[in-house]
């Protein structure tokens, strides 16, 4: 797995065009012919402004201009996994998107005792146990589809000085003690006893079978004395769903809530109606798991993500969270621009068009980008190291359908340094541990839109 710095502070060909060389002669006679040249050119070239009217000689105005023909493209790949323990919001659900494929979301999640020294007293019996998931009234997709989970115990542990990523597999027991189907309704409270309490997701595993119960209420009375010693004896369980075929939800869930828990109720000789509470707590551990068919996605999106075909990328390309699809963004041709003669960007824009067909499912926020290493991994670019707020970009637009990023610092570096190592951008949805968003953008050559990814650069030519 990628070790990627940049990712963790927020919980990261098509045939090339030729190559336009612009040349500037210093003599007096022939700067008319070299301007015309330059025009022929970059024919989207344009003045933007004179500066330093006021103070400098007519002769020495420097002159800038703006071009939107830059080279830019961009293609999509399968995301590296992301980091999923002790997020603030743990995703459960499944989801078939027409366009990217199924995702399913689940988690691993250790519990304590609501108290130690607890005792069940002489013959206990067990009346049911149930797991409670407090919802936090966020979801991803159609909430409308019933969804079945399933609960199993876990046969290994996992640790809290430990960390884990998106592809955590951890062996379970094959016993499914949920096999409970139901529609999400997360804004709906429930009622608990006599008391009505926040919305949450109530799930029996003692309708089918009562082996989890009986583990918990037959164990040695020495091992109630210490969470250490309870949670090394009960590892915890596994929660999943099953596979939908269409529709499907992501749903969001607030683990830290003291109605995120296990409860089991029992009764024994001396008094009926009783429980014990098993909460999750911060000395306990819990981990997300995402898992996606991206060949279960539209034709054209499996040949670029899935099969490797980046010339698609001119048309449309992708990003997903939760692990799902990243995108990488080139642009070859900027070294050569150290040819203008001593050329400085005022402002170099990326603009990343979304595709107006495609509008299913809510997009992103916000986007993140890094540069990619020569390694593999990723580090922040310069641009976003300062600025005021909000200068880097990212964010989504609505009134285009569009994201924005400044990127002047970082492509100054590559015509300032021609031999720089220039491997392209990584995008990818900000805070994509916990969003699963996803958007369709349109390439630098879409079939079907006025809009494309472009670059829309202000420079100034100081010689």
């Amino acid at each position: 797995m990628k070790i990627i710095m940049w990712r963790t502070m927020n919980s990261m060909t098509t045939s090339l065009v030729k190559n336009k060389i612009l040349q500037k002669r210093g003599l007096k006679s022939f700067i008319y012919l070299a301007f015309l040249s330059f025009v022929f050119l970059i024919s989207c070239y344009k003045p933007a402004g004179e500066i330093g009217v006021e103070v400098q000689p007519n002769n020495s105005l420097l002159q800038v201009f703006w071009t939107d023909t830059a080279m830019v493209y961009a293609y999509s790949v399968p995301d590296d996994t992301v980091r999923t323990d002790g997020l603030s919001t743990t995703l459960l659900g499944s989801l078939m998107d027409p366009t990217f494929g199924h995702t399913t979301a689940s988690f691993y999640s250790q519990f304590m005792l609501e108290n130690t020294g607890h005792r069940f007293g002489n013959n206990p019996q067990v009346d049911s146990l149930v797991l409670q998931l407090r919802y936090t009234g966020g979801s991803y997709g159609d909430t409308t589809t019933y969804l079945t989970a399933r609960v199993y115990q876990m046969e290994e542990s996992i640790y809290l000085d430990s960390t884990y990523t998106s592809n955590i597999d951890i062996p379970v027991y094959p016993t499914d003690y949920a096999d409970f189907t139901f529609v999400p309704k997360p804004h709906d409270s429930i009622l608990v006893g006599d008391d009505t309490a926040s919305a949450a997701l109530r799930i029996n595993l003692s309708n089918y079978n009562l082996g989890l119960a009986d583990y918990l209420i037959n164990i040695d009375t020495m091992l109630m004395d210490s969470n250490d010693l309870f949670i090394d004896y009960f590892k915890g369980l596994y929660i999943t769903t099953d596979p939908v075929s269409t529709g499907g939800s992501l749903i969001n869930f607030d683990l830290f809530s003291n109605r995120s828990l296990m409860i089991l109720y029992y009764s024994n000789d001396e008094e009926d109606s009783l429980d014990f509470e098993y909460p999750i707590t911060v000395i306990t551990q819990y981990a997300s798991k995402y898992e996606h068919d991206l060949s279960a996605g539209s034709p054209d999106f499996v040949q670029q993500v899935v099969e490797g075909d980046t010339s698609l990328g001119s048309n449309k390309y992708y990003v997903q969270g939760v692990a799902g699809v990243a995108s990488v963004i080139k642009i070859p041709n900027m070294p050569s621009w150290n040819r203008l003669g001593n050329v400085a960007l005022n402002e170099a824009k990326l603009v990343l068009a979304g595709n107006t067909e495609d509008t299913l499912y809510a997009p992103p926020i916000k986007l993140a980008l890094a540069e990619i290493g020569s390694d593999g991994t990723y580090s922040f670019l310069l641009d976003e190291s300062g600025g005021q707020t909000n200068y880097f970009g990212g964010e989504y637009k609505a009134s285009t359908r569009s994201y924005t990023f400044r990127i002047t610092r970082y492509l100054q570096s590559l015509i300032d340094d021609p031999t720089k190592e220039n491997n392209g951008l990584y995008l990818i949805v900000r805070g994509g541990s916990i969003y699963p968003n996803r958007f369709v953008f349109n390439g630098n050559a879409p079939e079907s839109d006025t809009t494309r990814l472009h670059l829309e650069i202000t420079y100034t030519d100081l010689d």
